[in-house]
């Protein structure tokens, strides 16, 4: 699950490339509100990109450069990236004010091992000395969100999407649904699952579905996100199949929450226990039911199943 399905050509133009790297930082980070700073061409305290009120706190992205011109004299974007140059843009992001809780220097250039150790490094002293968090973003992960989230592909890639027929995007969908339900709360036993993770993993997993959007567990950034949910598939056995999913996922999980309430669930600690056989039978019956009706769905889209 979770394959790259198509790649993309980085932005021709540096503008472009920003406008595309403030919209990441929106969906990736949940925030509406990431602006850019100073003029296009122009950096402003190693930051190009600024959210002030992200998941992740105050959240700064400096776009780098390469040393080549377009028609208008404005720099592309790309290049590689050298330790000279990364503790520069460090340096420089020190000074921004607020002060930021997490910088990302982003690239079109290709990953590269020895840049990221340099980071890495970097990252942990910050970490002791209670500054922000270094991460890179490299045209690598780029091609990850685009793939990712499909209404980044609709903002900044609509033409390559006009390609992609009925049947890729309805594949789309299921393979984010599907991501959904790879998960141990439906897999493990019921007795080594903690209550609270496997209501939040039922929840996230309903939301997959009606929304096509999944969140991380711990973080709960949007990590993947599809045209929607399975009221969005064109093919019209696959939606009825997914409704039918929808309703018994939504079962398990008022069965789950009654069955708390009324005494036939207990927590041992944090972790569940099931004091009513019956319930019990119902819970592992409900699980999976969905995973094997999804998993039938799923060959008959061919994609690989949980």
């Amino acid at each position: 699950m979770g394959q790259i399905t198509q790649f993309f050509q980085p932005p021709l133009y540096w503008q472009q490339f920003e406008d595309l790297t403030q919209a990441v930082v929106e969906i990736v980070y949940g925030t509406s509100h990431a602006d850019k700073i100073g003029r296009p061409g122009q950096s402003q305290d190693g930051v190009d990109v600024h959210a002030g009120r992200s998941r992740a706190g105050a959240l700064g992205v400096q776009c780098k450069r390469m040393d080549n011109l377009d028609e208008n004299n404005l720099p592309l974007p790309g290049g590689a990236i050298t330790r000279k140059i990364l503790i520069e843009e460090i340096t420089k992001a020190k000074t921004f004010q607020p002060q930021l809780d997490v910088w990302i220097l982003a690239t079109t250039a290709k990953r590269d091992a020895r840049i990221q150790e340099t980071a890495r490094r970097i990252d942990r002293q910050h970490a002791k000395q209670k500054l922000f968090e270094v991460k890179l973003w490299f045209w690598d992960d780029y091609v990850a969100f685009l793939n990712s989230y499909s209404d980044l592909q609709a903002g900044y890639y609509d033409q390559i999407i006009r390609l992609r027929s009925p049947l890729d995007q309805d594949r789309l969908i299921l393979e984010t649904i599907a991501t959904a339900f790879d998960r141990p709360a439906f897999t493990d036993p019921l007795n080594v699952e903690q209550v609270d993770d496997m209501l939040e993993a039922l929840a996230d997993t309903r939301a997959a579905l009606k929304t096509g959007q999944l969140v991380d567990r711990r973080s709960r950034h949007v990590i993947r996100k599809a045209v929607g949910g399975w009221r969005y598939l064109e093919d019209k056995d696959w939606q009825a199949r997914m409704q039918g999913i929808d309703e018994r996922l939504t079962q398990v999980r008022t069965a789950l929450v009654l069955g708390l309430k009324d005494g036939r669930l207990s927590r041992s600690g944090s972790f569940l226990t099931v004091q009513d056989p019956v319930l019990r039978r119902e819970l592992e019956q409900g699980r999976m039911d969905c995973l094997l009706q999804l998993n039938e769905l799923l060959v008959l889209a061919a994609l690989p199943t949980i």
